[in-house]
């Protein structure tokens, strides 16, 4: 018995390079199984409690002219608010570092226990009663601001006018928040160039004073009103929702939950803004009762004044960095998910592969214990022992690595983008138990497959020598005018790959897998790439969106100069009519929601010159139907609810009651959540279309230009009754697309390094067991007077062929998986491109064929070990 054990310690010696290579792709392929895994739910958890810790807010209300102390109170009272923190927020022309920007002023009470708390990183806070805020954290698209800048305010160049008690504030503290984390998160406003420069906090009472003489506010308490007066407070509330506690906050779970209750307070909005309604109508009369107390300016500004509105913005749908950080998680999971499944089945290969060439080559011992009375089991043990201890040990490392590791990666690729926390690693045993439990049972499964034969053979046949395979003619001899002109080496080479028929399937199905993995990698990255392209050069066909009031036709100034005169309208621009509604999919418990622009169609053929609707499989043009009710359907939304053409769905218009629609088409679509519907289809629903309030523009402007012309457009506003509320150039929306482009291609390039990985570990595996299957016949080579690099060609021209044929044979599996898993991973966020680029294909090939290189050379320097005398020894 103790011999016994010690010709099984002598095994991990003598096959100790077999074992490290079992141990090692164990390992990867665990390692990378948990790593990929855990990694989505290890930064969504991160983040989770990243929120939970600053107590962010779930949803936004903001009031068109504000929130009174009535409109407070009722959100307070409201069963599904928990928490509301009084927000004062506004926009105001400011110079940074020599450079015009628009800086967001947030005034409220940073004493108290407000929701979206700052997290304090240089600096101090500010001291109540002075003129002192706190800026926030520097991005790319926010300015950097020193401690002790000062920062002037341009109150002619602000939203709500000059309700500010300060127009010189000094920055004391730099901080960050859970609304701002994404670095290229674009904040859009009605100033300046249309973007936001900076947020700055303070508290209210030292900023504001929203009743301050002869702004707009400190009217609607006026005593010529009688008692229709109102005061304003705040302008915005941030609001925690009652129960959203119980949900994480990237699950689908959360934002319908959030959606749900949304829509309540949408409802309680528009009784809360009746009241303040009848105080508006009052103040656009009061200038008829002032007469000449007032001044023309003032005159206007009452005359103008909008509805009261609420806007209820919930998180997961209207902030950028939430919607941003969300997507990029969900495409690790849903891209890698694949991944792991080929990286096992691989791995399960190559150790069947090791295990039976390790039973052959112990036919003699295995003869020889079983004539001295070892039982069958006892023989197979040392084998388990053997494959189970590297499947421990692999495992073990794995299951660490995989922990720690790859979410340790991926989280520092995001930090490229974001502004992140610590990551908090998650260990799950029951995941871990199971991923070891599965590895160590297939292990056992392909050791006991690999044993089963030989143990049934009787002990006189397995100590004799294996009769080495004969060599058999092969079909390419009958072929003539083929096979004679080759050289004797060829027809050696072809024979043996046709001899070694266990070898060649396993060496072209392991490498298939590598290169199909690789090429997927690649296509990945070359699908987030076309998105780009097509939304912005095949289907939105304008590159500037205008949102305005008024009538168009009496523009002038820089919007005029910027779409050219009226002779331009259906060429050059278009006016329409978009609103922002939302879409209910699915019945019951099941049904979720998604926030949608629905655009109303009323010439087919003029918005098919800005806005492409067709069919993306056979590129049939879509005209929309003019049938009650009928609306076009995006396919990025289709796609992932599985809705086709002639479905139901709901639709809720400004937060009524949701209505049913038919869907007549689904158009071409890849990011963005657009719907389409015919202008009579749309009054069959909900009456006669609104004026126009969206023009798409074809301004063919470079990116250079787009600041000053946006800049330009809004201090133009009120010209003639035209009020410009953002100007949104599309390259903005396609510099989010390249930053996920970047952050995605981070994640793609660990995932083909680790492909490669494999396809080291397994072409080193397979090699060595091609060695050692023929080291007498190398060594009989070499007593032939065959030299060092004749005998190395004689074995790699072998293994050349079959990793040239399953690298081309990967390229095909490569490209089907590529489209298998574009069709998983598709969300409303994003629908990738079903493209992979000719280089793709190119670099995967040759990268397979490079890692193969390394490993043969790597494999020349026991290939040589092998000596004449060797051709003397028996096969043991």
């Amino acid at each position: 018995m103790k011999k016994f054990n010690k010709n099984i310690a002598k095994e991990f010696t003598t096959g100790f390079g077999r074992f490290i290579a079992i141990m090692a792709i164990i390992a990867l392929g665990v390692g990378f199984l948990i790593g990929v895994m855990q990694a989505t739910p290890d930064m969504k958890n991160t983040m989770d409690g990243y929120y939970t810790r600053l107590n962010a807010s779930d949803v936004t209300v903001k009031g068109t002219l504000g929130l009174t102390q009535e409109d407070v109170e009722a959100l307070k009272g409201s069963e599904v608010v928990e928490d509301v923190t009084e927000v004062i927020s506004t926009d105001a022309q400011i110079e940074i570092n020599g450079k015009e920007v628009v800086g967001r002023f947030v005034g409220l009470d940073l004493d108290g226990g407000y929701l979206n708390t700052l997290t304090l990183t240089e600096g101090r806070l500010p001291q109540k009663g002075a003129d002192e805020v706190v800026a926030i954290r520097s991005t790319n698209r926010f300015e950097k601001i020193q401690i002790g800048t000062k920062l002037v305010l341009d109150t002619d160049e602000s939203t709500y006018g000059d309700v500010y008690k300060q127009t010189e504030f000094e920055v004391v503290g730099i901080v960050t928040s859970p609304d701002y984390y994404y670095l290229d998160g674009r904040e859009t406003t009605s100033l300046g160039t249309g973007a936001i420069g900076t947020v700055v906090y303070g508290y209210s009472e030292d900023m504001y004073d929203l009743q301050k003489e002869g702004s707009l506010f400190s009217y609607f308490e006026n005593p010529l009103l009688g008692e229709d007066t109102a005061k304003i407070v705040c302008t915005d509330c941030w609001i925690r929702i009652k129960g959203a506690d119980g949900y994480s906050r990237f699950r689908d779970g959360y934002k319908n939950y959030v959606l749900e209750k949304a829509n309540e307070l949408e409802a309680l909005g528009k009784t809360q803004s009746a009241s303040l309604n009848k105080v508006v109508e009052n103040l656009r009369g009061l200038a008829d009762k002032l007469g000449g107390m007032l001044t023309q300016e003032q005159k206007e500004m009452l005359a103008g004044i909008p509805d009261a509105q609420w806007y209820v913005l919930d998180r997961a749908s209207t902030n950028v960095s939430y919607v941003s950080f969300d997507l990029n998680a969900e495409k690790v999971e849903n891209i890698a998910g694949i991944f792991p499944v080929f990286f096992i089945f691989v791995a399960a290969l190559v150790a069947l592969a090791s295990m039976t060439r390790m039973v052959d080559e112990d036919r003699i011992q295995i003869g020889t214990f079983k004539a001295l009375g070892y039982s069958r089991g006892r023989i197979m043990s040392k084998y388990l022992i053997y494959c189970c201890l590297a499947s421990i040990i692999g495992c073990i490392g794995g299951i660490l690595c995989g922990f720690a590791l790859l979410p340790s990666v991926f989280w520092r690729a995001y930090e490229t983008m974001y502004q992140l926390p610590s990551l908090s690693l998650g260990f799950s045993w029951v995941f871990a138990v199971a991923v070891f439990g599965i590895a160590l049972l297939g292990t056992v499964l392909v050791t006991w497959g690999a044993c089963r034969n030989s143990l049934k053979e009787k002990p006189s046949n397995l100590m004799q020598p294996k009769a080495p395979k004969p060599g058999k003619r092969i079909l390419l001899e009958r072929v003539g005018f083929l096979w004679k002109p080759l050289k004797f080496k060829w027809k050696a080479t072809i024979r043996n790959i046709f001899r070694y028929k266990k070898n060649m399937i396993l060496t072209i199905v392991s490498v298939m897998g590598c290169t199909a993995l690789i090429l997927t990698g690649f296509g990945l990255n070359d699908s987030v790439n076309a998105v780009t392209q097509l939304q912005y050069g095949k289907v939105l066909l304008y590159d500037t969106v205008i949102e305005y009031t008024g009538d168009v036709a009496d523009a002038d100034g820089a919007l005029r100069e910027f779409i050219g005169g009226s002779e331009q309208e259906g060429e050059k621009y278009l006016p329409v009519y978009m609103e922002s509604g939302r879409l209910i999919l699915g019945e019951g418990s099941g049904a979720s929601s998604e926030t949608v622009d629905l655009y109303v169609v009323e010439d087919d053929s003029q918005f098919n010159s800005f806005v492409s609707l067709h069919e993306r499989k056979n590129s049939a043009i879509i005209k929309t139907s003019e049938e009650a009710g009928s609306v076009v359907l995006p396919e990025n939304i289709a796609i992932v609810y599985g809705i086709g053409a002639g479905d139901t769905i709901y639709y809720s218009h400004s937060g009524g009651t949701p209505v049913a629609v038919k869907v007549s088409a689904v158009c071409e679509n890849y990011t963005g959540s657009y719907v389409y519907i015919g202008k009579t289809a749309y009054e069959s629903l909900f009456g006669a279309v609104e004026s126009h309030n969206v023009l798409l523009v074809k301004s063919g402007a470079a990116e250079s230009e787009t600041d000053e012309i946006t800049k330009e457009i809004l201090s133009g506003n009120g010209t003639n009754g035209v009020e410009v509320q953002s100007v949104e150039f599309t390259y903005s929306s396609q510099e989010t697309m390249e930053g996920l482009s970047s952050t995605m291609g981070l994640v793609i390039a660990i995932l083909v390094i680790s492909a490669g990985a494999l396809a080291a570990i397994v072409l080193y595996n397979l090699t060595n067991i091609n060695i050692d299957e023929r080291r007498r016949e190398i060594a009989t080579l070499r007593v032939l007077g065959y030299r060092k690099w004749e005998v190395a060609g004689y074995i790699y021209r072998e293994s050349a062929i079959l990793t040239i044929a399953g690298t081309l044979f990967g390229l095909l599996l490569g490209m089907l998986l590529h489209l298998f898993i574009i069709d998983r991973v598709n969300s409303v966020a994003m629908m990738f491109g079903r493209v992979i680029s000719g280089w793709s294909y190119l670099w995967a090939f040759l990268l397979t064929l490079a890692f193969a290189a390394l490993v043969y050379a790597f494999m020349l320097i026991k290939l040589n070990r092998i000596n004449m005398a060797e051709s003397l020894k028996s096969n043991e």
